[in-house]
């Protein structure tokens, strides 16, 4: 009686859950082929150094321009600098999230009024004609981020390029906000924007666009677990009359769904799970975090004390004459170094502990073996040099370093750290964050490491799994088709009879 009654149960939330979400779903894996291979536009990092000028040497030290402007050497947490439109400038930051720029020789210093500076930087992105420039005061589909309402107004120029390419400039920090071609934003449309749904007016209100992924994500879960379920009872019963696993559906698309649905239905769970996981953290009971260990500003790579850089920035600029676009001053613990960037787009970092210009950085294992034991003092740490990816540093396309040292902690944690030496980069996981980098990264984008230099096996899986999962999604969307027209004819047979 009881099977009875959850069979009816379980059929029926299959069928709503499945005639409204198949569809979804459809696009889901879809669009995810799609996104293998391109990914939503975006105006990246090395993009924007590429564009900044050659440092020269009548630079002013960073200390006097810090006491010039009233900032204290012992407060500064943070420096860059970089010359970008003709002007050298510093960015000192003082804590989290307050930085003030300022200019690094008074010489230089030239006012540009607002639509000069504009479209100079937008000749430095594009060098082709601007067929127009729009004023924006509302966000639009290539600018969906909330947070990008901070720069208002937005100039949006159209070039004339046979690219058709779009730039996007915030009038308040002259900065490349975003930048797509015609081809990028075709594959974004085919891609990224409905696989993220990443439409405007939900996307810009973050919490919204979280809620709703996690709960289309919980549905889906809800419709895939009532599937299986169905599944499972359709085999028994087959067993049962003697035939064996055999799918008890007569009509094609029944038995389509049946059969393909059980064979990938489990990846179908793991993706929709993993898609939920991307937005929000596992419970606290999977992986319990017994501890939490202060590590982000041991780890760091913020700027230690001014005094410990005894590598000019005079001498360091004249190592590499008009090759250098930016200077950071960067630490690993309290050693200091400057990470460059280079005219040629390589960056470098290069050890500022001696007055001599040095070689690049290299941390080595007992310094790091320090800063890992100030932050789990009384617990067991072992050190290697490690040469290649293990299963959670990982980087199927190769671009994360190596060799980085691996630092592994005896506590109910299992903390363990990934430190680069070259430049203290630092990645840490516990037994937790395991469980969340399983739980998304793993199941979402298959990253184990049994596919690491196999990129061509990669993409023929996913290309496998996906399809199966487009398949079973695509008989989902036709039954449901199927069971919205019954529910019409049996509602227009009833008001005949009437």
């Amino acid at each position: 009686m009881l099977s009875k009654f959850l069979d009816k149960i379980f059929r029926t939330v299959h069928r709503i859950l499945g005639t409204l979400l198949s569809i979804l779903f459809l696009m889901w894996f879809v669009t995810g082929i799609v996104m293998i291979y391109h990914r939503f536009p975006s105006a990246s990092r090395e993009e924007k150094l590429a564009r900044f000028e050659p440092l020269g040497y009548g630079t002013l030290p960073l200390d006097s321009i810090a006491l010039k402007n009233g900032i204290g050497l012992d407060s500064v947490r943070s420096a860059s600098l970089w010359r970008y439109l003709g002007q050298t400038r510093y960015e000192i930051g003082t804590g989290y999230g307050n930085r003030t720029e300022f200019l690094a020789d008074s010489s230089e210093y030239k006012v540009l009024d607002e639509k000069e500076s504009i479209f100079r930087v937008a000749s430095l992105w594009c060098p082709s004609p601007v067929e127009k420039v729009d004023t924006l005061y509302s966000l639009e589909q290539w600018i969906p981020f909330g947070r990008l309402k901070e720069d208002f107004p937005i100039y949006k120029f159209y070039f004339s390029d046979e690219d058709r390419t779009q730039i996007y400039i915030s009038s308040k920090s002259r900065e490349v906000l975003q930048l797509t071609t015609r081809s990028e934003r075709i594959w974004a449309w085919a891609g990224a924007i409905p696989h993220w749904v990443y439409f405007t007016w939900i996307r810009q209100d973050v919490e919204g666009w979280k809620s709703l992924i996690i709960w289309l994500s919980v549905f889906g879960i809800i419709m895939l677990l009532s599937g299986f379920w169905m599944a499972v009872r359709s085999f028994r019963i087959s067993a049962r009359k003697g035939n064996g696993l055999r799918s008890p559906y007569k009509k094609k698309w029944y038995r389509w769904h049946h059969v393909f649905g059980t064979v990938f239905g489990i990846f179908l769970l793991t993706w929709i799970l993993s898609g939920m996981y991307s937005l929000t953290q596992i419970p606290e009971w999977l992986g319990r975090e017994h501890k939490q260990y202060d590590s982000r500003e041991a780890l760091g790579t913020g700027m230690t004390d001014f005094q410990r850089y005894r590598l000019s920035l005079s001498d360091l600029l004249s190592r590499n004459p008009g090759r250098i676009t930016k200077v950071e001053w960067k630490s690993f613990g309290s050693h200091p170094f400057y990470q460059i960037q280079l005219s040629d787009g390589e960056s470098r970092c290069i050890d500022a502990s001696v007055p001599q210009v040095a070689e690049k950085l290299y941390l080595d294992s007992a310094e790091v073996r320090t800063v890992v034991e100030a932050v789990h003092p009384g617990e067991g740490v072992s050190l290697s040099l490690m040469e290649e990816y293990d299963s959670y540093y990982l980087d199927l396309k190769g671009k994360l370093p190596l060799p980085v040292w691996k630092i592994q902690v005896d506590n109910k944690d299992r903390n363990v750290y990934y430190i680069d030496p070259c430049s203290g980069n630092s990645r840490s996981f516990n037994t937790h964050s395991k469980w969340q980098f399983q739980l998304y990264q793993g199941f979402h984008s298959l990253r184990y490491k049994i596919f690491d230099g196999r990129r061509g096996a990669w993409t023929v899986v996913m290309w496998v799994l996906l399809l199966g999962g487009a398949f079973v999604s695509l008989t989902g969307v036709v039954l449901g088709v199927k069971y919205v027209i019954r529910l019409f004819r049996r509602k227009r047979r009833k008001r005949d009879k009437e």
